[in-house]
């Protein structure tokens, strides 16, 4: 798989995601396996130079077991992808109740 086009990844391209389940690709992830997108949002509030792509931040809730590792996945669901991004687990402190947490930083 090789990295997405700049403009797939956009906040308007991410937003209308929110709450699909997007399927891990890769050949130590088990299969069923699927990160919940939760949130998108422009960490820059809008300051961003109007000759860089905006930035974008996803956050995707998983199981609370088992540990999806910090790296590079191909990820995708029904419509959309799949497309590399670099995938951080984040922590939870509700992570039994609601899932681990991952973050997704673009710039």
């Amino acid at each position: 798989m090789t990295d997405a086009p700049p403009d797939l990844l956009t906040a308007e391209n991410f937003t209308p995601l929110i709450g699909q389940h997007f399927s891990i690709i890769h050949p130590e992830v088990p299969a069923e396996f699927t990160l919940r997108l939760t949130s998108t949002y422009d960490p820059s509030k809008g300051a961003s130079h109007p000759k860089f792509r905006k930035p974008l931040t996803l956050l995707f809730r998983g199981p609370a077991e088992p540990l999806l590792l910090e790296g590079a996945y191909d990820i995708q669901t029904e419509g959309f992808g799949p497309v590399r991004l670099h995938i951080v687990p984040t922590l939870s402190p509700d992570r039994e109740e609601n899932g681990m947490g991952y973050h997704v930083a673009i710039n």
